[in-house]
């Protein structure tokens, strides 16, 4: 029986680029990180069965999807690893057009990512994050809807920092306060052309300054439905000490708690290692290195084979990568 295995990164998102123009929306930026990651296999099944992490979650993205494309057919899902939800990593996202995606698969129905994210409502405030889903690295949206993925060099890395803080933004509390928002402060600078450019000319000091220049003006643009430039005092501080312990660039990702450090792998676990100590005196909380995912989610084609002992009957699955 062959399944079809999905993995998937995470992702930060770095902050709102403000527009040029007064009629512009916003742009974003946000780049896919290889931990932690989503994995699931999905197979074709009589019914929608799912184990795992986060199963009633996927139960219910299944069943909207095949409502939908593939009336009376079924999956099986064995959800391997899970992207913690509500963290800041774009985990709703990742769920979402991994179901779709694999569905699509098994079934050939003809829906490509952005089709399968408006049907689940996703991508709608930050182009960025579902880009970076389909072509890994950085993602920089423009103010004028165009997106542009850009891969830096190797040796950039991020630590990730995650404090023990409650989770205050998302689902419907998250659609709400972003119809209450204002229009964002516009700029005279081209920060989007500025960003891509200095990760494309390799400048991780440049591309650090403005990744925390968007983390300000975006706090500022938020400030007035999460209280001030970040969604927790704790936050401010973490970001702050990380800056002063030789990050390039650092701020809250999404609604947080996640908070990204930019810096070079070779220093990644000295940098870590502070933060994580700094975690430790306060709130505490978890800190890890990720480098940058190279690529997307992937779907890879398993063939599961079934071993049985002859003494016992006893059934050994084994996956086997085609």
């Amino acid at each position: 029986m062959e399944w079809l295995r999905i993995r998937a990164p995470a992702r930060l998102h770095l902050g709102f680029i403000p527009p040029t123009k007064g009629s512009e929306p916003a742009g974003s930026a946000a780049v896919a990180i290889s931990e932690p990651e989503l994995v699931m296999s999905i197979r074709e099944s009589d019914e929608v069965h799912v184990t795992g992490a986060y199963a009633d979650e996927f139960f219910s993205l299944v069943s909207r999807f095949i409502k939908e494309y593939a009336p009376g057919k079924g999956v099986e899902i064995r959800v391997e690893n899970a992207i913690r939800r509500h963290m800041g990593l774009g985990s709703g996202t990742r769920m979402a057009l991994s179901v779709g995606m694999g569905i699509s698969r098994i079934y050939g129905i003809d829906a490509d990512h952005h089709e399968i994210a408006e049907f689940f409502g996703r991508g709608r405030n930050s182009r960025a994050g579902l880009e970076t889903l389909i072509n890994g690295g950085f993602s920089i949206s423009f103010p004028d809807g165009l997106s542009i993925p850009v891969h830096p060099p190797d040796d950039w890395s991020f630590v990730i920092a995650i404090p023990n803080l409650a989770h205050r933004f998302f689902g419907n509390r998250e659609r709400m306060v972003m119809r209450e928002l204002n229009r964002p402060p516009q700029t005279d600078d081209d920060i989007a052309e500025m960003l891509l450019n200095a990760i494309e000319k390799e400048d991780i000091q440049g591309t650090g300054e403005l990744l925390n220049r968007l983390d300000s003006m975006t706090g500022k643009w938020f400030g007035e439905v999460q209280n001030g430039d970040y969604t927790d005092e704790f936050i401010e501080k973490t970001v702050s000490f990380g800056r002063r312990h030789g990050a390039y660039g650092a701020g809250q990702s999404s609604w947080g708690p996640a908070v990204y450090f930019l810096t070079e792998a070779e220093k990644a676990n000295k940098l870590r290692h502070d933060i994580q100590r700094f975690l430790d005196r306060n709130c505490g909380g978890v800190s890890y290195v990720s480098e940058i995912s190279k690529k997307g989610i992937c779907l890879e084609c398993d063939m599961e084979m079934v071993h049985v002992n002859q003494k016992t009957g006893e059934e050994n699955r084994i996956l086997y990568k085609s």
